[in-house]
């Protein structure tokens, strides 16, 4: 076991087993399995004030390879989320003021503002948030989840997609941003799923300094717990062993209860089996002709719509609106 600089952000446990000593870059990076449930982390997490400055201006370029998303990332992005309005319909339809915490690239505001709903956003890196208020006319400021300390606003949905494997200490921004839902609201959260992500990257890809959690299905889910959330029970059973969820307030549960050391034995062996696994060229050679067909495909797209507005338009009109707007009338 490894004796950590600080305690597991989901169960609150001291112990952990070291699965990786550099990033996905080959850079130094000590990331760490909890042995009592099974949540991966870097240690030591980094302070608030690193993660301001890394996510204000270096995440974007570091991560995406650009300031600004380019037109294929604007293209796919719009694919995923337009598929993401069709899923989930029944439960965003029943809310009308939104917020997204940790915007982007802003396709999710682009469809809730299209389709009639009181939607805003923030987002901590400077030229995503402009991006978002330039190109696509969106409500979204440059700011990050402690900004909603000051907004006296509450939201019937709330959503943080692939926001909460950034955060330093998960449990306490869920608490905060949950802090934020009217009566009956729902807070939707998705993360990458590291089993998933152990089958699926190649050896060495996995780790980034900016991803501080790697969550699995059920740590997803005691951090929600702890943080006094609920699964909603409409959804539970269809979204079932994914690292997504819709959630609502509830009691918050004590840290004992997160822990899960089954789920620990499951999220190691993924990870040995990934360190362990033998280089396949032909399934490589596989994978990258399928990245470069959908790349292709995105990169007609957007040249061919050229602007932003245009491509966001192009997936908002494939949705019948008549069965996306929202149930109720939306108040200012």
């Amino acid at each position: 076991m490894r004796q950590l600089e600080s305690s597991c952000p989901v169960c609150s446990a001291r112990d952990a087993r070291e699965v990786s000593a550099k990033d996905r870059h080959g850079d130094p990076l000590v990331t760490v399995l909890c042995s009592a449930c099974g949540h991966v982390y870097n240690d030591p997490v980094p302070s608030a004030a690193e993660l301001v400055e890394f996510y204000g201006s270096r995440y974007r370029v570091a991560y995406k390879g650009a300031a600004k998303p380019r037109g294929r990332q604007i293209a796919r992005n719009f694919a995923r989320t337009e598929q993401y309005w069709r899923d989930h319909a029944d439960v965003l339809r029943a809310r009308t003021r939104m917020l997204d915490v940790g915007a982007g690239s802003g396709e999710f505001l682009f469809f809730a503002q299209s389709l009639g709903y009181a939607a805003r956003g923030v987002e901590p890196n400077a030229g995503y948030a402009a991006y978002c208020r330039e190109d696509l006319g969106l409500n979204v400021a440059t700011a990050d989840i402690e900004s909603l300390a000051n907004d006296t606003e509450v939201y019937d949905f709330i959503r943080l997609n692939h926001v909460l494997e950034h955060l330093r200490d998960p449990v306490d921004a869920l608490a905060r941003i949950a802090a934020k839902l009217a009566p009956g609201g729902v807070l939707y959260v998705e993360v990458p799923n590291v089993i998933q992500y152990a089958q699926m990257k190649s050896k060495g890809g996995m780790f980034h300094y900016g991803h501080i959690s790697n969550f699995s299905p059920w740590t997803l889910r005691a951090a929600a717990g702890r943080a006094g959330l609920a699964e909603l029970p409409e959804t539970a059973a269809s979204m079932a062993g994914r690292t997504a969820a819709f959630f609502v307030r509830a009691d918050a549960l004590p840290a004992e209860t997160a822990a899960n050391p089954e789920n620990a034995h499951r999220v190691a062996a993924a990870l040995d089996a990934h360190q362990n696994r033998r280089f396949n060229p032909l399934a490589a050679l596989a994978r990258l002709a399928r990245k470069l067909a959908l790349r292709a495909g995105e990169t007609r797209l957007a040249a061919s719509l050229a602007e932003p507005r245009k491509i966001g338009m192009h997936y908002c009109d494939k949705l019948d609106a008549a069965k996306f707007r929202p149930l109720r009338a939306v108040t200012p």
